[in-house]
């Protein structure tokens, strides 16, 4: 037997090993672990805009526009170009926004009862 074939052999079992030691919940239901992932973020953020009563908006004015002076002078016309990007504060709509976090609440709470009963199959499976 060649060397790499020797440790290859050796390796297959070290992984096994660790593969059986993760926890059963990311192996058996990997798709609901990751969307639960996006739901907590989700609630985190509709947490602190509740909190903080206004969400940061990015300002939908682009282009060119025409400014009186210049950065260097106070005299003639100069072209200004107006920061795409620039966010601004808006108000929210206090009710529509514990709407949807009711409502992420409730899927996360349906995500972790998917996920307890997958993991305990898994572990009856084996």
């Amino acid at each position: 037997m060649t060397k790499q074939a020797c440790s290859k052999m050796f390796a297959l079992p070290f992984v096994l090993v660790l593969f059986a030691c993760t926890e059963p919940a990311p192996r058996c239901a990997i798709p609901e672990t990751r969307e639960l992932g996006t739901i907590n973020k989700l609630i985190a953020e509709t947490e602190a805009t509740l909190e903080r009563g206004y969400v940061m908006q990015e300002s939908d004015r682009s282009g060119v526009n025409f400014c009186l002076g210049g950065r260097r002078s106070h005299v003639g016309l100069s072209f200004c170009s107006d920061p795409a990007g620039q966010k601004k504060p808006v108000a929210i709509d206090q009710a529509a926004e514990e709407r949807k976090l009711a409502s992420l609440n409730a899927r996360r709470q349906a995500l972790i009862t998917r996920i307890n009963a997958k993991t305990a199959a898994c572990g009856r499976q084996g």
